[in-house]
């Protein structure tokens, strides 16, 4: 063996033994120890770096953030302020200027007091033409309810209907005999319910007093006539008419509204009552009115 061979062994279990020797381990233990430590505080160092850059982010967009508010709030300000600005005139009372300008004159003043009369003026006239035409209507109505050429209704219907002296004769018994070619037409009337039996064929008087003299017992009005042929003379004394004297007969006149069916013959025989009547006895040349007192009872309604 030479001497560099036993160098390099000499040196080789000199160092096997400095590496097996505690102490080398026990320094070698710390160097890892240390070195570990080195290694941890290298690796925290920028971990809390990376901490603190997200709050700084955060910071700094919140700082961003309260800047564009703060530019959104100037932009918005100045529009808000120009929405209310014209607002608020509409809100002060007028100006005197503005009330004056306002204010009626005294020419339109009295302009529309002027046509405010005229409304009124037309207002009463319409209201006078109104009642007028009220009147109009009741005094058709009343005419209407009597009397009527061709009136249907019967004649102790219609006495019921109209008041006492409220008939009267449509026929104008002239116009009727007339108007007829057959010159009978008037006594025809006349004896088609059966007159002729108590008063002669034509109207001379026969059982019952003449139609033809001068004398009314009862009145001669239309009305009178009317009531006593339809009523009979017993209930018209019982409505409140008065006899004004008795004739030669003093039979009772019979009720004959059940016999003539409607009013309007009932009037045509009125009218040859009063076509045989010797001229000065008949209306309008003297007129007799019924004397008519309201009953008792029918006065209380």
């Amino acid at each position: 063996m030479t001497a560099a061979g036993l160098l390099v062994a000499g040196l080789l279990i000199v160092g096997l033994a400095a590496v097996t020797s505690k102490p080398f381990q026990e320094n070698v233990l710390q160097t890892e120890a240390i070195h570990e430590k080195a290694t941890e505080s290298a690796q925290a160092e920028p971990s809390e770096s990376a901490d603190e850059e997200p709050s700084k982010v955060a910071k700094d967009k919140s700082a961003g953030t309260a800047a564009d508010e703060s530019s959104e709030a100037t932009e918005a300000a100045p529009a808000e302020t120009a929405e209310e600005t014209p607002a608020k005139p509409a809100d002060e009372p007028p100006s005197k200027v503005a009330a004056a300008e306002d204010a009626p004159t005294a020419e339109e003043e009295a302009a529309e007091t002027k046509s405010e009369d005229a409304a009124a003026d037309e207002e009463a006239v319409e209201a006078k033409d109104e009642a007028a035409g009220a009147a109009d209507e009741a005094a058709a109505s009343e005419k209407d309810l009597c009397c009527k050429p061709g009136d249907e209704t019967p004649p102790l219907e219609l006495v019921k209907q109209v008041p006492p002296g409220g008939l009267h004769n449509p026929y104008d018994w002239q116009k009727l005999k007339e108007e007829n070619e057959d010159p009978d037409y008037l006594v025809k009337q006349f004896r088609l319910p059966g007159c002729n039996e108590c008063h002669g064929g034509g109207g001379g008087g026969g059982f019952c007093p003449a139609l033809s003299q001068g004398v009314w017992f009862w009145g001669n009005t239309d009305d009178v006539l009317f009531r006593l042929i339809a009523q009979g003379s017993k209930a018209l004394e019982e409505d409140g008419f008065e006899r004004i004297q008795w004739g030669t007969v003093r039979a009772p006149m019979p009720e004959m509204g059940h016999v003539i069916k409607t009013s309007d013959h009932l009037w045509k025989i009125v009218s040859f009552i009063r076509s045989i009547n010797p001229p000065g006895t008949n209306p309008p040349e003297k007129v007799i009115p019924g004397r008519y007192t309201a009953p008792a009872g029918k006065a209380a309604e």
